[in-house]
């Protein structure tokens, strides 16, 4: 075991809460990923314990988001208390998405475990059973490799090599109490990671001077999209993005044949389809300010194009405008559907 990597929370003491949970009522479902044929990974409702044998809580590789599996079932309160178990990215995008309309939380437990982070899909598809090894970034996906928000989220979490249970809400509180749990003192105690994530920090830090060199500025931008393919794989696996009609997809927004022969006329060509840069632009803005960091959007990119960590980068200097945190304190509202008369005035002429 490296020294900067103390142990992560065993997968066990979780499910035997889960299966304590259902077996006495006090939830109706578990939401977690579960072992299917061929050694993938699929999210389940469970609601019989002895399924939990099955289930996998944290996976080797992410495929699909747990707060995109979560808005499948909870879009409204009803169907009694659900217990989802998540990794600390998803949990924080099931809060934004409560935010936004798109999850109803009020009877939701959000569990989740100190996350060692998963390996590139690529490894996945080689190797279903390859392991994410917390200590060495080579073994995992670029924004795991830089993640420093890996444990303490949700409702209640599962920290430290004991598993030790911590609520974090008064829902989590009372859900421990209803199974006769208490939990354990305070927060949970960061320090045993401060060195793992000193040093993502630092990683993240250099990647995003990086990026800013490659790719600054509007020549920059246009540079970096140029491989773009126009699939929209970044938005469709987004956890955040929920909209039925893109703003880019639709009618009125679709250039007319003369404004395209009017551009390539100037400019001697137009590439087809147009406002490739637009879409990225245009999502950043939209985005940035709920990205979690999940990095699916990089993950999913047929043209190997570092969108989730641009994205990540521009998150990082808008919520730090707003001095915000996507996911964090489920009642604070979004920046942007709050007006406030005295804000941003140094931005001003």
């Amino acid at each position: 075991m490296s020294p900067i990597m103390p142990a992560f929370p065993a997968h066990s003491g979780v499910l035997e809460l889960a299966g304590a949970a259902l077996a006495a009522g006090a939830v109706r479902g578990v939401l977690v990923p579960m072992r299917a044929p061929g050694g993938s990974r699929a999210w389940s409702l469970v609601t019989d314990p002895a399924m939990l044998d099955r289930a996998d809580p944290l996976p080797p590789a992410m495929t699909v988001h747990g707060s995109r599996a979560l808005a499948s079932f909870a879009r409204s309160p009803e169907g009694g208390t659900l217990l989802a178990i998540l990794r600390p990215c998803e949990a924080r995008a099931a809060v934004e998405l409560a935010r936004l309309g798109q999850i109803d939380l009020a009877n939701v437990i959000l569990m989740t475990m100190d996350c060692p982070g998963s390996v590139p899909l690529d490894t996945h598809r080689a190797d279903r059973e390859a392991a994410p090894d917390p200590a060495d970034p080579s073994t995992l996906r670029s924004l795991c490799a830089q993640c420093q928000a890996f444990a303490g989220e949700g409702d209640l979490c599962a920290t430290g090599p004991s598993g030790s249970l911590h609520a974090l809400t008064a829902g989590g509180r009372a859900f421990l109490e209803k199974l006769g749990i208490e939990p354990a003192d305070g927060p949970p105690p960061m320090e045993r990671y401060a060195v793992l994530a000193a040093e993502r920090g630092r990683r993240a830090a250099e990647d995003r001077i990086l990026l800013r060199s490659e790719y600054g500025g509007l020549a920059g931008l246009v540079r970096l999209f140029s491989g773009c393919i126009g699939c929209r794989t970044c938005r469709t696996v987004c956890p955040i993005c929920y909209c039925r009609l893109c703003f880019i997809d639709m009618k009125d927004r679709r250039t007319p044949a003369e404004e395209l022969l009017a551009r390539s006329g100037r400019n001697g060509a137009v590439r087809l389809p147009p406002d490739t840069l637009l879409f990225h632009v245009g999502r950043m803005a939209h985005m940035s300010l709920s990205c979690v960091s999940c990095g699916l959007c990089e993950d999913a990119c047929p043209a190997d194009i570092p969108v989730g960590r641009m994205m990540s980068m521009v998150s990082e200097g808008t919520t730090g405008l707003f001095g915000y945190r996507a996911g964090s304190a489920p009642g604070e509202p979004l920046p942007l559907n709050t007006f406030l008369k005295d804000e941003l005035h140094e931005f001003e002429d």
